[in-house]
């Protein structure tokens, strides 16, 4: 499947969720800042755009947050080890064609990063995700949705997830409350 035109990200804003927003929301959908994201389907056949976060960086100093709405993520360090591959067809949006839409993503509070640890495992400490000066996006999108097929083992499905569709990049300064 081939997209004629990209998926264009046009903007973005953060916002602080309400108490009322934050009460009815799922339980794993309780995260206090949500990124609004403007994209763009300039073509003209609908393109199914992800909206599930598989993975996220965040860098203190920069104050950059990457958020991965695609399964190319980068590769998993050498020290841990995948003993349960469970793949999820990921939430997504239909942008009809010629047409824009709005991807509303949890931003999250805090950010677990890997230090030294006594004996073997692994030892992580929570860092809070606080001032977000640019955020870093990488969104996959298709010209046709992101299903599992039926009889699909994991490994088929997690195939199809990487290489299926394109993806679409931006660094952004979002407006809104940064911090």
């Amino acid at each position: 499947m081939m997209t004629i035109q990209p998926l264009n990200i046009l903007g973005a804003e953060l916002r602080r969720r309400s108490a009322e927003a934050l009460s009815a929301a799922a339980p794993c959908d309780r995260e206090p800042r949500q990124l609004l994201v403007e994209v763009d389907n300039p073509g003209g056949v609908p393109l199914h755009v992800w909206t599930s976060r598989r993975a996220y960086e965040y860098d203190t100093a920069s104050g950059v947050l990457t958020l991965y709405l695609t399964e190319r993520t980068p590769a998993l360090p050498d020290t841990i080890k995948m003993i349960s591959d469970h793949p999820r067809t990921p939430g997504q949006v239909e942008v009809p064609a010629h047409s824009r839409a709005t991807l509303e993503l949890g931003v999250p509070a805090v950010i677990r990063r890997r230090v030294p640890a006594k004996g073997l495992g692994l030892a992580f400490v929570e860092e809070p995700i606080t001032r977000i000066d640019k955020v870093e996006l990488h969104i996959q999108f298709a010209d046709a949705p992101f299903d599992k097929p039926a009889g699909a083992t994991p490994e088929e499905h997690r195939q199809r997830l990487r290489t299926q569709g394109e993806l679409a990049r931006a660094t952004i300064s979002p407006t809104g409350t940064k911090e």
